[in-house]
């Protein structure tokens, strides 16, 4: 015994474990509220057992000329094929008088039989007429073929028979004797099974036939008991189906669960135990939201492919952590002041900010009032707007210029625009002037100028320092006072006139420059391998190349000078890229001999200090 309890034990424990495993979002939960979603074909605030009621279609109840919502008893929280739904059953009896006038000529202790039966067609007939289209398409045909069973309800044993107790596809049929019974779906005793015509408890028809005599189906009677049948056969009608969970977009309390007026509006809680329907309608899949934007707390976006008419609405939800905290009518589609297509805008509640686990959804809506069952899209998302982001400046060097040449250097930035721009720090050269995120016009001084800039939003700034180094003018090195000698001349370069190999090393920047008489305009070019390509904004005299790795080390530069007249196309500067070098990285070889000549003072200093020092040792 005691190992046989550790095993079952043992057993126990495991299944809470794998129960533990389990997805928490395969379940819907209930939220407390009076909207509430539907997920994954669960309704976590609807349960079976006659717990909770749904109101579902119209049928002609008080008197014969109008036509009510129809009130349903929630049976099981599956169907009563097992499947993910729910079972419902009619809350009272469906016709006129204590007794009921329904009248089935082939059926009950004419026939017995359901299949083909007036009973089945009174439930088709039911089907269509007190249901919508939209309904329609809620309900499950079922097929179900039932044991045998035996009624213990009554003083004597009642035996019921299975061969003519089949469901073959109905949409909406009468209870079998065996579910009339049934504990889990509420029948716990007799007077679970009364039903009423307003005060008078009436008789109700079941699908089983009798057991003993196949000709008589069965009923419920005014005290709940389940009878084989009797002769009489004007009993009432007491349908019940299948509703599939996954037509529903949401649950409302059937009376006020939809806070009314335009806005959003806080979604109160809800004890109650009757329910309404929100369905998924189908002929709304072309509803579509686009372009949200956020100001504020006010929410703008286009939408459309939204039905109008009456009681047609732009809705919208904001769903927090899988509980509908608020709801909302947007605007009125009642095709009168609003097109299928346009542009709406709602605020967002005081104090909530959308995040991943709160989100506002927006969707087309038929709103039909209390009980009323109502239709809408699916729930399209607006994306929650993306954190605002501090600038990060991402320019870090400046190219040079030189006095009186234009000059134009974009600054450059990451984060939320917009995004504006200042000097924090120091001066720009004289002549230069920041715009917008553009530094330009023509230096008036040379020299390295540094100075710090600001780049600010609405999220926070950043500051960067940066330097421009302003070259002196060109001085012609054959100046000739007749500026234009001769007026049809081409450019003509008069420095380098050989090519150039420049060594630099990784890391730095290098500067090639020419001069030229007659020169109007300037283009550099560059081959990286691949042919000569012009270089975007290198049109001065000279150009400056970013920061060299060694996979610059070959690359080839020449620069074009064209006036009205002609061009003339410099020699090639080709790079020698070093992880260090000895000599100053730049075109201009006249300060080679400098380098050299610091190198022959420093060896005649070392040749004078060892003279020195024989001189003493002689001494």
């Amino acid at each position: 015994m005691k190992n046989k309890a550790k095993r079952w034990i043992g057993t126990l424990l495991a299944a809470c474990l794998v129960m533990a495993m389990l997805p928490a979002a395969a379940f819907a939960a209930d939220t407390g509220k009076a909207i509430q979603l539907v997920s994954d074909g669960s309704a976590g605030n609807i349960g079976g057992g006659q717990a909770d009621n749904v109101y579902f279609g119209n049928y002609y109840q008080s008197d014969d000329s109008t036509k009510e919502p129809i009130k349903w008893r929630v049976l099981d929280d599956k169907t009563n094929t097992g499947n993910e739904g729910l079972f419902l059953l009619s809350d009272v009896l469906l016709g006129s008088g204590p007794r009921g006038d329904v009248y089935f000529d082939n059926f009950g202790y004419k026939s017995g039989a359901w299949h083909g039966s007036d009973a089945q067609t009174w439930c088709q007939d039911f089907y269509s007429s007190n249901f919508s289209t939209g309904e329609q398409s809620a309900v499950i045909a079922t097929t179900k073929s039932d044991e045998a069973f035996t009624s213990s309800t009554y003083t004597y044993s009642v035996p019921f028979a299975a061969s003519k107790n089949i469901l073959n596809g109905d949409k909406v049929f009468f209870l079998s004797a065996q579910e009339a019974e049934n504990d889990e779906y509420g029948f716990t005793n007799d007077a679970a099974r009364i039903a009423y015509y307003g005060d008078v408890a009436g008789w109700w028809w079941l699908r089983s036939p009798y057991a003993l005599n196949t000709l008589g189906a069965g009923v419920v009677n005014d005290r709940g008991y389940v009878f084989p049948y009797r002769v009489d056969v004007d009993y009432a009608a007491r349908p019940a189906f299948n509703l599939d969970l996954t037509s529903v977009l949401f649950t409302s309390a059937a009376t006020g669960g939809k806070p009314a007026g335009n806005g959003l509006a806080a979604v109160a809680n809800y004890s109650g135990n009757e329910w309404k329907l929100t369905l998924l309608d189908s002929s709304r899949n072309s509803f579509a939201v686009s372009d949200a934007s956020l100001g504020g707390s006010t929410i703008s976006f286009s939408y459309s492919g939204a039905q109008t008419g009456p009681n047609e609405y732009i809705s919208a939800i904001i769903e927090d952590n899988g509980a509908i905290t608020y709801y909302g009518r947007i605007l009125s589609l009642d095709g009168t002041t609003n097109d299928a297509s346009g542009t709406a805008s709602l605020s967002l509640p005081r104090g909530v900010t959308l995040s991943d686990t709160i989100k506002l959804y927006v969707f087309n809506e038929q709103v039909n009032g209390d009980k009323l069952t109502d239709y809408a899209s699916a729930l399209s998302p607006i994306p929650a707007p993306a954190a605002e982001q501090p600038p990060v400046i991402t320019t870090t060097t400046l190219q040079g210029g030189k006095v009186g040449e234009a000059y134009s250097q974009t600054l450059a930035a990451t984060g939320t625009a917009p995004i504006t721009w200042s000097i924090d720090s120091g001066s720009l050269p004289n002549g230069l002037t920041l715009s917008g995120n553009t530094i330009s016009g023509k230096p008036a001084t040379a020299g390295t100028f540094t100075f710090t800039v600001k780049a600010t939003n609405s999220a926070g700034r950043d500051t960067q320092e940066l330097s421009i180094v302003i070259q002196a003018a060109s001085v012609d090195p054959n100046p000739n006072p007749n500026p234009n000698p001769n007026p049809n001349q081409p450019p003509i370069i008069t420095s380098p006139t050989v090519g150039q190999n420049i060594s630099v090393s990784v890391g730095n920047t290098v500067t090639m420059r020419i001069t030229a008489r007659y020169g109007q305009s300037y283009q550099w070019y560059i081959d990286r391998g691949n042919g000569f390509k012009a270089i975007s904004g290198a049109t001065s005299a000279e150009y400056t190349t970013s920061e060299v790795t060694l996979g610059n080390n070959g690359y080839r530069y020449y620069c074009v000078v064209t006036n009205a007249y002609g061009t003339a196309t410099s020699p090639i500067f080709t790079l020698d890229v070093l992880e260090f070098v000895d000599v100053p990285t730049t075109g201009d070889s006249s300060q080679v001999g400098l380098w050299l000549g610091l190198a022959m003072l420093s060896f005649a200093g070392l040749a004078a200090c060892a003279a020195l020092w024989r001189r003493k040792r002689i001494n």
